[in-house]
């Protein structure tokens, strides 16, 4: 015969950690909550967070990457294209500013991995060393201006 307290009996006391963590798992996709991704130079959503709001992205984005001025990037269709994003980043149009002379590459790679894994999307990291490429290759094809000899 089982006591109150004994396994198995319904008694026994969750511990509130648990239930939370199954919250956590049952919801975190849903409504956005995913980790931070991280790209394999270390950059992460975390730093591109912080990169959109002080670049003022989210100003015609929107925090919650509903758009605005700017286009939507919630569910954004164009977003798993990497290359794509990494050069609107850095050439703009339309009323999106460039930001290849405002922002270095591990910046742009860690505000396009943000905008990449946030708000549902899945569309994963973007490390430093495809935006430099893609920068060369702009800057080549003259789509960039040279870089300046004097750092301005």
């Amino acid at each position: 015969m089982r006591k109150p307290g004994d396994w198995g009996n319904g008694s026994r006391p969750r511990h509130p950690l648990t239930t939370l963590g199954i919250l956590t798992l049952l919801l975190a996709g849903p409504l956005g909550l995913t980790p931070p991704a991280w790209a394999q130079d270390g950059t992460s959503a975390a730093d591109g967070q912080q990169v959109f709001v002080q670049s003022h992205c989210s100003g015609c984005h929107g925090e919650l990457g509903y758009g605005g001025a700017g286009p939507p990037l919630r569910g954004n269709h164009i977003l798993p294209v990497t290359d794509y994003v990494i050069a609107q980043i850095l050439v703009g149009r339309g009323i999106m500013p460039s930001f290849a002379d405002k922002l270095d590459d591990r910046q742009i790679a860690a505000v396009a991995t943000y905008i990449r894994t946030s708000w549902g999307n899945k569309d994963g990291p973007v490390d430093a060393a495809s935006v430099t490429k893609i920068r060369q290759f702009l800057t080549t094809h003259q789509a960039l201006p040279a870089p300046s000899d004097t750092g301005e």
